[in-house]
């Protein structure tokens, strides 16, 4: 039975392929959603009685998902590749091949696999197409060399709700905790599966139970008290079965990583408790919070009785770093602060791009200054503070998009380098640095560029970054996009062990865009960061000193 993750893959190479050949964006953009929803989708769409049931699914999506489901494709997807190969999609996955370039590369050089791009490089054919100078070449060769060290992972953002929903459904069934463990449980930026550990004295029992699970496509192997499954989405998901009397036992197993159980003596050196705080206790040693367990001095640190408070979700007060209708958002600034304020939050500053992001709809000085004028007369009526800002292009020359002046009239200056991401390490880096130099620039957005799995980020020399952002009290942010995840926790954690602040965003696009801060704050945590580094977590009165003159909490500057 074909597989939703199957489904959404012919949907998605339609809609790439009608793409390239200048179809509207309308069109596309209705498949693609729809791509979006079956992939997500729990159950498998093969056997739904009501296909129009699922979201984003219309009359016409539904017939030919009941023709990929009898037949594996669709007429029109068939037509399209004989037009131009299917196969041509595979140079879409390049990091500097888009839709055009693809296009082009299949028409006027007949160009329809990575194999055939890499030949056209070596034999000079490449650099006979118009606009493809030696930089672009250099940027395509950097791409299909980052491509080949792609792991092939999913992303926290897709793995952790679907394992949340999964150990959900699994407990209910069998009446007993389930628990999200290995590298999901960790909060790491990326997982090759999903894995759960149900407590239970009969593993044949729990796995049956687990076998029926509406996302299961098949079984692929049992072990032991363990078995793993393929799953409608496209990923594996693993389940094990411990007895209650041993679940501490079995959570640190199963949770990882395995640096950290070697640190701790092995596998087989842990003793049988029923509780994980009773296993470090016997192990002589305080309680690891999961995401620190990568060996990198937790185990120490938990005998000496020094791990650090780590930050929470609830420590937040705010978010720096979100847009609206203004730019590229869905939500209006009203809309966004009572979605903030839903959450808990006392202030939010609204960040729309800057004008020379024009893909994104940035806002010239004019209309910026417009949006000031809206956003101070919300201040009666909106339930949050909220603060003017920008989210401020920084150009190749280290200019900003904005002069001093009008950036003096925001509260809050994000700064981001969205382009140029792939200059020599030494001009990125005085990029930043004249970047942070700048008086009115608050916070630096997602340092790097990176885009997890899809785009090597900027080289930076982080120790130049990191003290003249320490020197000046400018934030560095840690971008919790799950698609972003930038900065990194090994980097946050040198930034933050070294003094300089922290900020952790949501980059929202959409009110329900601001609940990803969880996993910014899940990469905090895996750089050992406690609350009082994080700017966001500051009261109202405390954040305003520092926006303004870059006082810090507890002393003048």
């Amino acid at each position: 039975m074909i597989t939703n993750s199957q489904i959404a893959d012919r949907l998605r190479a339609y809609a790439d392929l009608l793409d390239m050949t200048g179809e509207s964006g309308f069109r596309l953009n209705a498949y693609r959603r729809a791509a979006d929803s079956i992939q997500q989708h729990d159950r498998p769409v093969a056997t739904e009685s009501d296909l129009r049931s699922i979201p984003s699914v219309g009359a016409g999506i539904a017939a030919i998902l009941d023709e990929i489901v009898a037949t594996g494709s669709f007429m029109a997807l068939d037509e399209l590749q004989e037009q131009m190969p299917g196969s041509v999609l595979a140079l879409l996955d390049v990091p500097g091949v888009g839709l055009k370039t693809a296009a082009r590369l299949y028409r006027e050089l007949g160009i329809t696999s990575l194999a055939g791009l890499e030949e056209s490089i070596r034999d000079g054919r490449l650099g006979t197409m118009k606009g493809m100078g030696p930089k672009a070449q250099i940027r395509i060769t950097e791409g299909l060399a980052f491509l080949q060290r792609r792991s092939g992972r999913s992303s926290i953002g897709a793995a952790l709700p679907l394992a949340e929903r999964l150990a959900a459904d699994l407990a209910a069934r069998i009446n007993a905790p389930v628990h999200v463990v290995g590298s999901v449980r960790r909060m790491c930026e990326t997982t090759g599966n999903i894995d759960l550990l149900a407590i239970g004295e009969d593993p044949d029992e729990v796995l049956g139970i687990a076998s029926q699970l509406a996302s299961i496509a098949g079984m692929i192997e049992r072990v032991d008290n363990s078995a793993t499954f393929t799953l409608q989405q496209g990923i594996d998901l693993r389940v094990a079965v411990a007895p209650a009397r041993s679940a501490g036992t079995a959570l640190v197993r199963w949770t990882g990583s395995f640096a950290h159980l070697a640190a701790l003596g092995g596998v087989n050196a842990l003793p049988d408790a029923p509780t994980e705080e009773g296993v470090y206790a016997a192990l002589g040693m305080d309680w690891i919070p999961p995401e620190l367990r990568e060996d990198r001095g937790e185990v120490t640190a938990a005998r000496e009785r020094r791990l650090p408070r780590l930050i929470e979700v609830g420590d937040l007060r705010g978010d720096l770093h979100l847009h609206t209708t203004w730019s590229d958002g869905s939500a209006s600034p009203l809309e966004m602060a009572i979605a903030a304020a839903a959450r808990g939050y006392e202030y939010l500053a609204i960040t729309d791009h800057s004008g020379s992001l024009g893909v994104a709809g940035g806002l010239r000085p004019e209309r910026l200054r417009e949006q000031i004028d809206v956003i101070r007369d919300l201040a009666g009526t909106a339930p949050v503070r909220l603060f003017t800002g920008s989210e401020v292009e920084v150009h190749r020359d280290g200019q900003l998009d904005f002069d001093d002046a009008l950036l003096a009239e925001l509260d809050v200056v994000v700064a981001s380098l969205h382009s140029g991401l792939r200059q020599p390490e030494d001009e990125f880096t005085g990029r930043m640095l004249r970047t942070i130099a700048n008086r009115h620039v608050d916070i630096i957005a997602h340092p790097t560029g990176r885009l997890v799995e899809r785009r090597q980020g900027a080289d930076v020399t982080w120790a130049r970054v990191i003290e003249a952002a320490r020197e000046t009290a400018t934030a560095l942010e840690i971008n919790a996009d799950p698609a972003r995840l930038d900065m990194t926790d090994v980097v946050a954690r040198a930034a933050a062990g070294a003094g300089v602040l922290i900020s952790i965003d949501s980059d929202a696009h959409h009110p329900d865009g601001l609940a990803s801060v969880r996993y910014g704050v899940g990469i905090a945590r895996r750089a050992w960061i406690e609350p009082r580094q994080v700017v966001n977590t500051w009261p109202l009165a405390d954040l305003s000193a520092w926006l303004r003159d870059r006082r810090l909490p507890g002393r003048s500057r």
